[in-house]
């Protein structure tokens, strides 16, 4: 019996243990999600995904404004899509803490369908029909599927650098910020996907805590007061 109770012990003992060990891997940690400043495309209400254009005259504006807001923020690292909008956008903290361009963070590349607007009004319309759909690679681009997959292992590798807890700031796009977000607060991402509509000028703070559910708030410009 004795021997018995001493094996019950040893196993109980070795379990908190390794409970202690896996509340303890990651401490709270902070993201604020940023979505990259205006570009061209973007004003002209184009399809842009994976196509590479520069912030225009506004998303440099936005830039240093979300610069502004975030001025007393203490952040460890900035995380960005490598596509050069976010880079430009994320240029605001350039020696200020480090930044650590990121493919896994870049924007769904849409096929055939990249570059559209409402002048091709069948092309939009077939977009908007597919565009949610799981495993559809809209026609040479990549798949839902494939992108949620990519966010999924980006934020991975940002809580195994930040065990510690911490702050990070995570500039993206209008595709992948939404499946980041579902990631971080646990919404299946294909809903997220569809449910989560992130301006150029907005920033989401996610804290994750040591334990406990995720709260997420939003920033709400000027220019959208009515959201209050």
């Amino acid at each position: 019996m004795k021997h018995t109770l001493s094996i019950r012990t040893l196993i109980a003992a070795l379990a908190l243990l390794a409970s202690l060990f896996t509340t303890a891997a990651y401490a709270q940690l902070t993201v604020y999600v940023v979505r990259h400043g205006q570009t061209d495309w973007n004003k002209d209400g184009r399809i842009q995904g994976g196509t590479d254009n520069p912030l225009n005259s506004t998303g440099r504006e936005q830039a240093a404004a979300m610069s502004r807001l975030m001025a007393e923020v203490k952040v460890d690292t900035v995380y960005v899509s490598s596509h050069q909008r976010a880079r430009q956008t994320a240029e605001v903290f350039q020696g200020r803490t480090p930044i650590v361009a990121m493919d896994e963070l870049r924007e769904r590349f849409f096929g055939k369908f990249e570059g559209a607007n409402d002048k091709d009004a069948a092309i939009v319309a077939d977009w908007n029909k597919r565009r949610f759909t799981w495993t559809d690679d809209m026609e040479g681009g990549e798949t839902l599927e494939s992108q949620s997959r990519r966010a999924e292992a980006a934020l991975k590798t940002i809580r195994e650098k930040h065990k510690d807890g911490g702050t990070v700031v995570i500039v993206g796009h209008g595709g992948i910020n939404p499946l980041l977000v579902s990631h971080l607060i646990g919404v299946p991402p294909q809903e997220g996907a569809s449910a989560i509509n992130q301006g150029n000028d907005e920033i989401y703070q996610i804290v994750l805590p040591k334990t406990g559910a995720p709260a997420i708030w939003k920033l709400i410009p000027r220019s959208k007061l009515n959201e209050l």
